[in-house]
Formats: structure tokens, C-alpha cells, sequence
């Protein structure tokens, strides 16, 4: 019933949430002696995905292709260190990057709601 754009709107939502998961652990571990940071690992992922053949059907009774399903993953940066303890986390770098993950999980929000939007105001309109 819905077009792609929920899926992909969802999947990015739920990747800015993971992100700033990933941040606030890594700020409440600035101070643990050889915490490494980690980070979600997303974009490269889904170019990955598109740089892959897609098949196509000529025929309606080949198997249909499934959507290949991205995720995210987590990665831990471990060949860095900032302090002497081993540690790499950059808490002025964390806090820019939950700010930055912050807005963009607000302008997906906004996408989402207009989709909503655009099917509700068309639901209403057909009786």
C-alpha cells in the first residue's frame, strides 16, 4: 500500500537513533581507561548495495527479487588513542556529531509526517 519512501525513512530514523545511542555511550565512557569509540557504519554499506547487479524480471512467472535490507553496524575504532590510558573518545567531537544526528533525525521526522500527510489527505478525499 505504501511506496518506498517509508521503509527507507524508517531504516534512516532508526540509523540516527542507533548513532546517538552510540554517542551518549561513548561520552559516558570518555573517562574509562581503553574504551575505544565506536560508531554506526551505514552509508558505506548502502552504497555497497546500490554498486550490486540488480536482477530483472522479463517474465511474471520468474521469482520475484527481494529488497535487499541494509543495516547499519556497529564499529569500533580501536587503532587511535588520545590519551594515555587508551583512549580515544573526542567528547567535543561526540556532542558536534549528536547535534548534527539530532537534525537530521528531525528532517526525516518532517519527510515521514508530510508522506503521512500526503496519504491521509488522499484517504479523506476519496469516498
Amino acid at each position: 500500500m505504501f511506496n518506498s519512501n517509508f521503509d527507507t525513512l524508517k531504516t534512516a530514523m532508526d540509523v540516527q537513533m542507533k548513532r546517538q545511542e552510540l554517542h551518549a555511550q561513548n561520552i559516558a565512557n570518555a573517562e574509562t581507561p581503553g574504551y575505544k569509540r565506536k560508531y554506526v557504519a551505514f552509508e558505506e554499506y548502502l552504497q555497497e548495495s546500490k554498486m550490486k547487479l540488480q536482477l530483472k524480471t522479463t517474465n511474471q512467472k520468474h521469482l520475484p527479487t527481494s529488497p535487499k535490507v541494509v543495516t547499519a553496524k556497529e564499529v569500533a575504532v580501536k587503532n587511535t588513542s588520545l590519551t594515555n590510558d587508551q583512549n580515544n573518545v573526542d567528547i567535543d567531537m561526540e556532542v558536534t556529531e549528536m547535534v548534527k544526528d539530532a537534525l537530521r533525525y528531525q528532517v526525516l521526522s518532517r519527510l515521514m509526517s508530510s508522506n503521512i500527510d500526503r496519504y491521509n489527505t488522499v484517504i479523506r478525499n476519496t469516498r
